[in-house]
């Protein structure tokens, strides 16, 4: 995710940072919003998941990973998060099931698509009763492993997800784990932070889909797994311009790229397993390329756009879930029809060290992250020297070949 270094004195309002071991506050909107998804049977998304896969040379024993999984458990609070209460009174505690630990043997899975990758959705991660985050430990080939760290998003985001898996790593080789210091919520966060910005929102511009008009009646969703070799510079910038410039061959509107950006920015030293993101939608028009979204994206995260947050919105809370969920989620009625509210989002986690995701007897060769659902939702990881991207489509928008034009589209633009 993109970050800025903020000057400290923007959050004096905040609580310091200091070990937490119990978590007990009302749920944020953000955090409300995604625990909605799926909640009712009249729509068609699935539970909105966070999905981090480390392919690694090596295996541990269930009993190796059970030990870290526990430890990393007692010293993350965010790891055990139980929801209680409904409406604008539902709320968190930790006190609720660690996390799970599955193994599965003789996974022939080969990490491209979606296709034979069923098991990973196989159990659920109900927040009322629990566990919202589960491990997964799948054998490959030979002495191969795939690990899958799952978590529910409204009790993790893609920073929070980083950190759960180095605390992992930290108790596979014996260090200190450096657990979480901060208990309060990332709207906490944005108006602590935000209370001091000034100027004008920025504008919702109206846009369409990535790829033109849904076509076909399949339902769902489909995903690829891209490789792109070592890392270069601008990634972010490049692929934004790339998805534009494809857009924009059959749209005149201009292509809105959403990019989650963390909100710990905001905050130096924040550790948390749970979310602190928000999401900056940049503008670009025909013509514009990476320098005018490297411009507008770094002019809205000086301007701190990433903290604007008005309790007037928390009313959405006096929803239920279920209501939410119908009125924001695809449904038989309208799945055809309904609008995007972004052309495309870049979910950038950045570079991570190999070393960090790695203990005595499992060497981790690469990541990649599970795209949300429902849109043209891509992510970006890069492990030691490679750059891994994942891109999803619904089906009505990856139909009559124009998943394969994207992503030759993709390739060509992206070359180092």
């Amino acid at each position: 995710m993109p970050s800025d270094r903020v000057d400290a004195t923007t959050v004096s309002s905040l609580p310091p940072l200091a070990p937490v071991a119990v978590i007990a506050r009302r749920m944020s909107l953000p955090e409300y919003y995604h625990a909605s998804i799926a909640s009712s049977r009249h729509t068609l998304e699935s539970p909105r998941h966070a999905v981090f896969f480390l392919k690694a040379e090596g295996r541990l024993s269930p009993q190796q990973w059970q030990h870290a999984l526990d430890q990393v458990a007692a010293a993350n609070p965010g790891t055990r998060l139980r929801l209680l209460g409904r409406l604008w009174w539902a709320r968190w505690q930790s006190d609720g099931a660690p996390p799970r630990l599955r193994i599965v043997d003789h996974c022939e899975w080969d990490m491209r698509s979606e296709r034979g990758a069923e098991f990973i959705e196989a159990t659920s991660l109900p927040l009322r009763q629990g566990p919202s985050i589960e491990l997964i430990v799948a054998q490959l080939a030979g002495s191969s492993t795939l690990l899958v760290l799952r978590a529910h998003h409204a009790v993790m985001d893609g920073i929070g997800g980083m950190h759960f898996l180095e605390e992992l790593f930290r108790a596979l080789r014996g260090e200190p784990l450096l657990g979480s210091n901060a208990a309060y919520s990332d709207t906490d966060l944005m108006l602590g932070v935000g209370a001091g910005v000034k100027g004008p929102r920025p504008a919702h511009l109206k846009t369409n889909w990535l790829t033109g008009e849904p076509a076909g009646d399949e339902i769902g969703d489909e995903w690829r797994r891209i490789s792109l070799g070592p890392p270069s510079k601008n990634l972010l910038a490049r692929l934004a311009a790339a998805l534009a410039e494809f857009y924009h061959q059959q749209s005149e509107l201009p292509a809105m790229i959403a990019v989650p950006v963390n909100l710990r920015r905001h905050v130096p030293g924040l550790l948390s397993t749970t979310n602190f993101s928000n999401m900056l939608r940049v503008p670009l028009y025909r013509g514009d390329g990476t320098e005018q979204f490297t411009l507008r994206l770094k002019e809205m995260l000086a301007q701190r756009v990433d903290t604007l947050y008005s309790r007037v919105l928390d009313v959405f809370k006096l929803l239920p879930f279920s209501w939410i969920d119908r009125l924001l989620s695809r449904t038989l009625k309208n799945y055809r029809s309904k609008k995007p509210l972004e052309t495309a989002v870049i979910s950038n986690l950045g570079r991570a060290d190999a070393a960090r995701l790695s203990c005595p007897g499992f060497q981790t060769d690469y990541m990649f992250i599970l795209p949300l659902a429902g849109s043209a939702f891509s992510t970006l990881i890069c492990v030691g020297e490679q750059v891994e991207m994942t891109l999803n489509l619904p089906k009505l928008l990856a139909s009559n070949g124009r998943f394969d034009a994207l992503v030759e589209h993709l390739l060509m633009r992206l070359k180092n």
